[in-house]
């Protein structure tokens, strides 16, 4: 994801997302649908001529002068206004082994979002970013509910600003913590609540070398616990690249029928830049996936265009970027014949 602005993001996904959702029902919708996705085939083709030419270019920094408004800095959670349908609570391990990806997102917050209206419009996000237990007042830094809009990106944008990161203190993390906390947000009359956890670790007592335990004494069993009774789903994305640290992190998924599809691994891959580049879309992934599998191949026809005219994979982004996307393809529950005629259309 790139530092282009919500305002240049919203314009060019929901020009056409609507139109690869759409399930053809009408002629008028057919017609529409043939016609945004013969325009999308005619810039695919461009675009991977270009890719090459694309890549030696330094990449768009936004202008947050344009964006930042001290007097939008909300770091309360408060309860959801009342138009909200649906909350997405993200919470993201800011620690230092985890501070690239953290600072990433915080720098991605017009692209998360723009993307988001076009995915799910009558949701509000809430970020939190937390660390470990040592680190005081930086152990959780919440950032207030935000409708995906041109204010809910100023209000996200100016308050992440005033996130700070941390040092974290053993291995693990606080995420124990984290998860018990994350349940006494305010929720307001909203009860389709979706939890997601951004991190390279466990909680502490979950198996990672050098653990000198909870303070308080909180275990992770009665955290999760209380998430699955509060929260509709929990799903983690495994940001990084040990592999010992990967296999600790499906204990996270209590339901074993649910592992291959709620705990995306990106321990494979082994440049950090890439990760970077799919763990924003990994969580975009998820949410699309609420909401059903139209929205997934519209939210993946839309990535992978955009891969192309940003290609944050260098020369190979046309490949990383198939690749990625049928990584992608792993997570869906669907027979395989239909998930690879998604995956078609995605690159068609």
């Amino acid at each position: 994801m790139s530092g282009n602005s919500y305002r240049g993001y919203s314009g060019s996904v929901e020009r056409d997302f609507e139109a690869y959702r759409s399930t053809g029902e009408t002629e008028a919708e057919r017609r529409r649908a043939d016609e945004a996705r013969a325009d999308r085939a005619r810039r695919l083709e461009t675009d991977r001529k270009a890719v090459v030419a694309k890549s030696a270019k330094p990449r768009e920094v936004r202008n947050e002068r344009e964006v930042y408004d001290k007097s939008l800095v909300h770091l309360q959670v408060k309860a959801p206004d009342e138009k909200a349908e649906r909350v997405h609570v993200v919470l993201i391990d800011n620690s230092g082994s985890n501070e690239k990806i953290a600072n990433h997102l915080k720098s991605s917050s017009g692209y998360l979002l723009a993307v988001l209206k076009a995915i799910d419009p009558g949701s509000r996000i809430c970020f939190v970013y937390f660390s470990d237990h040592c680190d005081g007042s930086r152990i959780w830094q919440a950032v207030d509910y935000v409708a995906p809009d041109e204010t809910g990106d100023k209000i996200l944008h100016s308050s992440i600003r005033h996130v700070v990161g941390a040092s974290g203190g053993d291995e693990p993390e606080a995420i124990e913590c984290a998860l018990w906390d994350a349940c006494d947000l305010p929720f307001g009359h909203v009860q389709d609540r979706r939890l997601y956890l951004v991190t390279d670790v466990v909680a502490h007592g979950m198996g990672m070398r050098g653990d000198d335990g909870c303070p308080r004494g909180r275990d992770w069993h009665d955290s999760l616990k209380r998430v699955h009774e509060t929260y509709r789903s929990f799903e983690v994305i495994g940001s990084g690249a040990e592999r010992d640290y990967a296999e600790l992190q499906k204990k996270f998924i209590t339901d074993k029928k649910r592992l291959p599809f709620d705990l995306i691994d990106l321990s494979t891959i082994p440049s950090h830049e890439h990760r970077c580049g799919i763990v924003g879309n990994a969580l975009l992934f998820l949410i699309a996936r609420h909401q059903g599998n139209q929205t997934v191949q519209a939210f993946l026809m839309t990535l992978y265009e955009k891969w192309l005219k940003e290609p944050i994979f260098g020369a190979n982004t046309d490949m990383n970027a198939r690749e990625a996307i049928r990584r992608f393809g792993k997570y869906l529950e669907a027979p395989e014949d239909e998930i690879q005629k998604m995956i078609k259309i995605v690159f068609s």
